[in-house]
């Protein structure tokens, strides 16, 4: 599983899959979710740092399509997670169109609990508006659009295992893998 994270005009990459728990660092590595999964620190000459937000965008779209690519050749489907905020401007374009879409599996990180048509509040709305409405086929896991944060939670996880180990693949524990997950880092140091 392929984790890319964006910081301004920044792009770093760095692997790794989450487990559940609570976040602990150490002086050599950085333990997510206290599991046996560690995050390294990216070492310097995977860096990438690019000229302008548009700059950004390319390389996004660059590494999804051949996320997808990669994963369809080897399983079949593809399964992307992303975040809301600027990475969803970044997904539109016309060179990231193409038919890997209808073999795609796509999940936020992050949503809040709001109607799925509010185009100020909901992650899916804007997602729709910018880019998603183009992707032809491609399935994506979206919330009830209640105002119950525990209720949705749960019927998320249940969308997310209702879909088969081929479309959605699992760990050994059953949480879900992701062939691809953007995740943002926000204008206040936020994550997802």
């Amino acid at each position: 599983f392929r984790c890319v994270a964006l910081a301004l005009f920044t792009v770093s990459s760095s692997a790794f899959l989450p487990r559940q728990g609570a976040m602990l660092k150490s002086a050599d590595k950085t333990t997510l979710f206290a599991g046996s999964s560690t995050v390294v620190s990216t070492p310097v000459d995977q860096v990438v740092v690019l000229p302008d937000a548009d700059a950004v965008g390319d390389k996004v779209r660059s590494i999804v399509l051949e996320a997808a690519k990669s994963a369809i050749e080897e399983r079949g489907y593809f399964a992307l997670a992303i975040p809301g905020g600027s990475i969803l401007k970044m997904l539109m374009g016309d060179d990231i169109l193409g038919d890997w879409t209808t073999k795609t599996t796509i999940a936020y990180v992050n949503h809040k609990c709001v109607d799925m048509g509010d185009g100020d509040l909901a992650t899916h709305a804007k997602a729709r508006k910018l880019f998603l409405d183009n992707w032809e086929g491609a399935n994506t896991i979206i919330m009830d659009g209640t105002d119950k944060g525990d209720e949705e939670a749960a019927s998320y996880e249940a969308k997310m295992k209702e879909l088969s180990a081929e479309v959605l693949p699992r760990d050994e524990a059953g949480l879900p893998v992701f062939d691809l997950a953007l995740i943002g880092v926000g204008d206040h140091g936020h994550v997802g």
